[in-house]
């Protein structure tokens, strides 16, 4: 279900969701020049919080300089105004988009002195990958994760998305929840909009970073929780691997913590009661609910 927000911010003012429109012309509609985050805030004892505020905003400006993107905002100011939307839509566990675009209302690919527009949409958001608590089925994508000296993967530019769209798009057509797609090599990369850790025999893996993929926070988060007591084994994973892992689980801000219980037919015993992948997703949702002390530092409170 798709929830519409009754304020959004853009370009420093607070207007109507109804009145946050673009040209026909705009130069991010035809060409994907545009970066953006995907943020969550939830409802704890003491009030909403948003996960990980600091983490998130350093790399959407990461993202913009990679694109040579002068945002003209600072952070301070770009946070002030996502927490200012937050109150301003009465919003508790809610989804936040940042978003920022070449605005110029021309063709051709080079926009000529660039004007960037910057927004900040908070909504609601469904169970990003439907009802999970008996784990989600997955199929491996025929379509491949561009490499990163084709598009630079450690931004979230829009226009890059569209072999995820491709991907997880094929995967519902074939009745799966999602996808997962390999690198050029036919090393394991990561979902469409989500990291992919595997385990076996107790042990938990993801693909290392010099993979084409994300540095996702989530991704980023499992790893601190557990380096003390199980830590995460970051390397080049084969499709072998994950398809003979006694568990696998996505992790994003969207899909959170989600466990995967079939592959391409391959079946899984992540969402088994007493899983690593059960264990995982008790302890984040402990961290971002506020229930967990050690990791208050990653919960900024909005009032």
């Amino acid at each position: 279900m798709a929830y519409k927000p009754d304020f959004v911010w853009m370009d420093g003012k607070t207007i109507e969701f109804e009145k946050a429109n673009v040209s026909i012309l705009t130069h991010a509609l035809h060409y994907g020049t545009g970066i953006f985050e995907g943020i969550r805030s939830y409802e704890t004892d003491d009030g909403v919080a948003v996960f990980r505020l600091d983490d998130h905003i350093k790399r959407f400006f990461q993202s913009a300089n990679i694109y040579r993107m002068e945002l003209g905002y600072t952070a301070d100011q770009l946070k002030e105004a996502l927490i200012s939307m937050i109150l301003k839509n009465k919003n508790t566990d809610s989804y936040i988009r940042p978003l920022a675009f070449y605005a110029n209302q021309r063709l051709g690919l080079h926009p000529n002195e660039p004007r960037i527009s910057v927004a900040i949409i908070t909504t609601k958001l469904d169970l990003y990958l439907g009802k999970t608590e008996e784990g989600i089925r997955v199929k491996i994508s025929p379509w491949r994760k561009i490499d990163s000296t084709a598009i630079p993967s450690m931004a979230k530019g829009t226009g890059q998305y569209i072999s995820s769209y491709l991907s997880s798009h094929d995967a519902k057509m074939d009745g799966y929840n999602e996808a997962v797609l390999l690198d050029k090599s036919g090393f394991v990369a990561e979902g469409p909009g989500e990291n992919i850790f595997s385990v076996k025999d107790g042990r938990m893996y993801t693909p290392s970073l010099e993979s084409p993929i994300l540095a996702g926070i989530t991704r980023d988060s499992v790893i601190k929780m557990f380096e003390h007591e199980n830590p995460v084994i970051e390397k080049r994973i084969g499709l072998s691997e994950l398809l003979t892992s006694d568990e696998a689980f996505f992790a994003g801000t969207a899909a959170e913590i989600t466990p995967i219980s079939e592959i391409s037919g391959y079946k899984l015993t992540s969402a088994n009661k007493g899983s690593i992948s059960e264990t995982v997703k008790e302890r984040y949702f402990n961290v971002v609910r506020g229930r967990d002390p050690k990791y208050r530092h990653w919960l900024t409170f909005v009032d």
